[in-house]
């Protein structure tokens, strides 16, 4: 599975120090430039952002060093008040965390960080595990800090992408084999998130996501089941999307292929609470994947070979077991004998198997009634 580690300054905050020094620019003895210098040039704040100072211990190197005559509680807040929040990468990230593990490694110093948590709790919130350098007392690029990642990812290195804005630190990075993208701009970020195998749910998608994750979340015997032929393109998807899963989740999985009528017996014998069925469709918008109730499937063209053995399987198992039945569409290009499945679906399949090896690894796998749990 792969796993997302984000930078903080110029990736999700921007940030300028200016703002704050011109705010005190009479009330120290060196030019504001002088100042800027010294922290991008001379690393002025590096033992800071190691954790080797404490707030007040800087303070008072600030103040000696550049002959400010500024308060300490002053000095906290001018200092902290240099941020602005990257709208358009913060959505984004909301979009990813459904589907991928993501950490935040960040050169940040405490009272940086205790100032954007107060203010932006909901973005840091986003994030499996901080991973900040005041606090483990190693800065980028250490190999310290990467180790951390490592460790409490339980990843590997190239199974990471890793987004920083600085070049010094991605060269650094990517000699330990981590998967680097550059941040530039928005743009060229999504560019490079999909040539990095990274595909970004849209709004809708990511909301069907975590609707999804609420509803199996609510259930201690959810059941996936695949429908589809392998060898007709996008129809194949259903069946794809269980063979990635089984024995992976701590979910009870069933590929069915084109047959889901000859499994009846066997599921009602499981008697699921809840039951999700993976199809390929064509359905009405533009998402590569959206979630159906039974009753919506005359809303939906799934594939001739299992549009009514759906329906009247859907029937039964209502009224036969009462589960709660859940149809998970996933947008067909094509379903021509012997071609691949579409680049478009193949996006869409790993996207979901990602959302359920993130959301649903299990701690014991075992086997119920020749079904996959």
């Amino acid at each position: 599975m792969k796993h997302l580690a984000f930078d903080l300054g110029k990736v999700l905050f921007d940030f300028d120090y200016a703002i704050a020094l011109n705010r005190i620019k009479a009330r120290i003895g060196v030019s504001v430039e002088t100042i800027i210098e010294e922290l991008f040039k001379n690393n002025f704040a590096l033992d800071f952002e190691k954790g080797l100072l404490s707030p007040q211990d800087f303070y008072i190197k600030f103040k000696r060093e550049f002959i400010s005559s500024v308060s300490y509680d002053e000095f906290v807040d001018i200092w902290s008040d240099i941020f602005t929040p990257k709208k358009d990468v913060i959505e984004l990230i909301e979009n990813l965390r459904p589907a991928y593990p993501l950490y935040l490694i960040s050169n940040i110093n405490k009272l940086h960080f205790e100032y954007l948590n107060r203010k932006h709790m909901e973005v840091f919130a986003l994030f499996d595990k901080l991973i900040l350098s005041y606090k483990l007392k190693s800065v980028k690029p250490e190999t310290k800090i990467y180790s951390e990642l490592i460790k409490i990812s339980g990843a590997e290195y190239r199974d990471i992408t890793y987004i920083d804005d600085r070049e010094d630190l991605i060269q650094e990075a990517a000699k330990l084999n981590l998967n680097c993208i550059r941040f530039d701009n928005f743009e060229q970020l999504k560019k490079d998130l999909d040539k990095s195998g990274i595909y970004i749910p849209g709004d809708n998608e990511a909301e069907t996501l975590n609707q999804l994750h609420k509803k199996v979340a609510s259930y201690h015997d959810t059941l996936l089941i695949g429908l589809g032929n392998t060898l007709r393109g996008d129809d194949g998807a259903g069946a794809r999307i269980i063979s990635q899963l089984e024995d992976k989740i701590s979910l009870k999985t069933l590929n069915a292929g084109v047959s889901l009528e000859n499994y009846l017996g066997k599921i009602a014998k499981i008697n699921p609470g809840c039951i999700i069925m993976f199809d390929a469709a064509s359905f009405e918008g533009e998402e590569r994947f959206s979630l159906f109730g039974p009753k919506d499937i005359q809303n939906i063209s799934l594939s001739l070979t299992h549009n009514s053995s759906l329906k009247l399987a859907s029937e039964y198992l209502q009224k036969e077991i009462g589960s709660d039945i859940l149809i998970f569409a996933v947008r067909s290009q094509h379903q021509v004998f012997g071609k691949e499945m579409s680049v478009q679906t193949t996006q869409a399949c790993e996207i979901i198997e990602n959302f359920f090896l993130r959301n649903f690894s299990p701690s014991i796998s075992k086997t119920i009634l020749g079904l996959k749990t």
